[in-house]
């Protein structure tokens, strides 16, 4: 690093951490095995903050924790994982799925059968199209989480609403393959409805079926100025949510799917968000946007290799520049 360069802190973007999907439990156990054996300290997001807006400069290989969408399988296999290696995370929370329950039993409980768990891979289907949210975190394991495992949660919006981006059709919607985004656009999803491009209801204006009729194959735009109120509203009510559930300031939101731009990000600051997560590559210093924080996606089959190799760019802003002017996110 160049001498007098503020360091980066790199922040790790994990989302299920499954047998059946995402990571496996053994892969996220040895990813941290390998970061504590070389001496990598994880720090709090909320210190990541305080050290971008010119706090104290953290500890040297200090990274940060994150997981997405906060699936069930956060509690049963990684949470277990964390807690072997004295590690804390900071956990994303789309607040329309918050529900009540018992804690459910996690991986480190002997003797638990953890066959009949709802896993990751249908959560959003089952949430919105069946109203069944248990597949996802329940308020007591996101208390446990926090109030005796040390972690906390951040925003993950309200609803992780898509949209479709445009409104020439790209084919038909086949509900066996279909993108979890599209559920919410469609009040039903169904064989043979015109499928569009879909991104972040956050991020673009978008086309939604015709007002009136959720079921309409026509499409009608919306402004700007409705994305503003629809973003205001769903931000500001996912913090309300989470400082409701934990007691605690709610100071960071993620971006569903890592989209963003002005829009969502005045939207952002009016809704009292000091900071947002992104699917952007590249360092987190002192002067990087607050709102366009940089992670390093981690999926099933990043070896320790990999993961050495993907933190030493991000770890090291020269690096993380260079890489970010050359990496194109691929499209969806």
């Amino acid at each position: 690093m160049v001498r007098g360069m503020k360091p980066s802190v790199p922040i790790l973007c994990y989302r299920n951490v499954s047998p059946v999907c995402g990571i496996a439990p053994e892969e996220f156990r040895a990813h941290l095995e390998w970061l504590a054996a070389h001496g990598w300290h994880a720090i709090p997001l909320d210190q990541v903050i305080d050290y971008l807006k010119g706090g104290a400069e953290p500890p040297k290989l200090s990274f940060a924790l994150t997981f997405d969408d906060c699936y069930l399988d956060n509690w049963v296999h990684a949470a277990p994982i964390l807690r072997d290696y004295g590690f804390k995370a900071a956990f994303g929370v789309a607040t329309a799925y918050l529900h009540d329950g018992p804690r459910r039993p996690d991986a480190a409980v002997a003797g638990a059968d953890l066959r009949e768990l709802p896993v990751a891979r249908d959560a959003w289907d089952r949430a919105i199209e069946r109203g069944d949210p248990t597949a996802f975190m329940n308020r007591t394991e996101l208390r446990a989480l926090v109030e005796e495992q040390g972690h906390s949660l951040f925003g993950h919006t309200h609803t992780h609403q898509a949209c479709f981006r445009s409104d020439q059709p790209i084919g038909e919607m086949e509900t066996d393959n279909l993108h979890s985004g599209v559920h919410g656009i469609y009040l039903e999803v169904r064989d043979g409805l015109p499928l569009y491009p879909s991104g972040s209801a956050y991020a673009h204006n978008g086309f939604w079926p015709a007002a009136g009729d959720l079921l309409d194959d026509r499409l009608a735009a919306r402004t700007t100025g409705e994305r503003i109120e629809f973003c205001l509203h769903e931000f500001t009510l996912c913090r309300e949510r989470l400082e409701a559930l934990t007691g605690r300031p709610s100071r960071a939101m993620s971006w569903p799917w890592g989209e963003y731009d002005s829009v969502a990000i005045e939207a952002a600051l009016l809704a009292g968000y000091e900071a947002a997560l992104s699917m952007d590559c590249g360092a987190n210093r002192p002067g990087t946007p607050l709102f366009a924080l940089r992670r390093v996606k981690m999926q099933g089959g990043v070896t320790c290799r990999e993961l050495n190799r993907r933190l030493c760019i991000a770890k090291n802003p020269l690096l993380a520049g260079l890489f970010r002017k050359t990496y194109r996110a691929p499209k969806r």
